[in-house]
């Protein structure tokens, strides 16, 4: 079977899976009404400025991306029909990397849909002080970009650690966990500035006034995040890859030969 047979069985599968679907709408109907209440005249901005008016809410949804990332791989093996797939397309290899590229494509269209709605609604009601009128916008959308490529990269690992963990509520407990408790951990201690959720967040969001008062503000700098997610998805991909092409499905066991 060629790859694009197996990319198109993949859509095909995103399609159709009801809960999938029912997340994403959910999903996107909710950061809407988000953004909607949650904007306001300038006077409602608070630390933030144009500039940064609602950009935060790119990591406070990007659990979404986290759970529609589980979805697209664990589904099969909660319903067993992972085996199916394997038989059809014995290059598993396959099967990972069309799995991969759905699961980008969704976290980020998911993310630019946010993003999009970041850059009109909070900026309409700002005036003559939004990033269009004062002439700022390129930093507002800047921002937003690498808020998208972390969405992407969210999605990304989520797929590769739901294809390495085979307990779709283990691997949605962590996953979820990791974009709640990412910024906790990393007030508490700097070392946690490197778990990929935080790395993703901090290639993004303001951190001059965003976490001034925090008892370790982060001094990680953008390239040096982003450095880090991308090594963080490179290795989860790697692993997935190789966890899933020697594990033996019929046994359903977590184990690789």
């Amino acid at each position: 079977m060629k790859f694009i047979d197996v990319l198109g069985g993949e859509l095909v599968k995103l399609v159709t899976h009801r809960a999938l679907m029912v997340t994403i709408l959910i999903s996107t109907v909710l950061t809407l009404c988000y953004c909607i209440i949650d904007s306001g005249p300038p006077s409602s901005l608070g630390l933030s400025t144009p500039e940064t008016a609602g950009v935060y809410a790119m990591a406070n949804f990007s659990f979404i991306a986290a759970i529609v990332g589980v979805l697209i791989a664990s589904s099969e093996y909660e319903g067993g029909q992972i085996g199916s797939s394997v038989l059809a397309v014995p290059r598993r290899g396959r099967i990972v990397t069309a799995k991969l590229l759905v699961s980008a494509l969704v976290s980020t269209l998911l993310g630019l849909v946010l993003a999009v709605a970041i850059a009109t609604i909070y900026q309409v009601p700002l005036g003559d002080q939004s990033v269009y009128a004062t002439g700022a916008a390129s930093t507002l959308i800047v921002s937003l970009a690498l808020a998208i490529c972390s969405w992407t990269a969210i999605g990304v690992l989520s797929t590769c650690a739901a294809l390495i963990i085979r307990s779709q509520t283990t691997v949605l407990a962590a996953m979820v966990l990791l974009t709640f408790g990412g910024t906790p951990l990393m007030i508490a201690h700097p070392v946690f500035q490197y778990l990929p959720m935080n790395a993703g967040v901090l290639m993004f969001i303001d951190r001059e006034t965003q976490t001034a008062d925090w008892i370790h503000p982060p001094d990680v700098e953008v390239p040096i995040a982003a450095l880090t997610l991308v090594l963080w998805s490179v290795g989860a991909i790697i692993a997935a890859t190789v966890v899933f092409a020697r594990r033996d499905i019929g046994a359903r066991q977590a184990t690789v030969e």
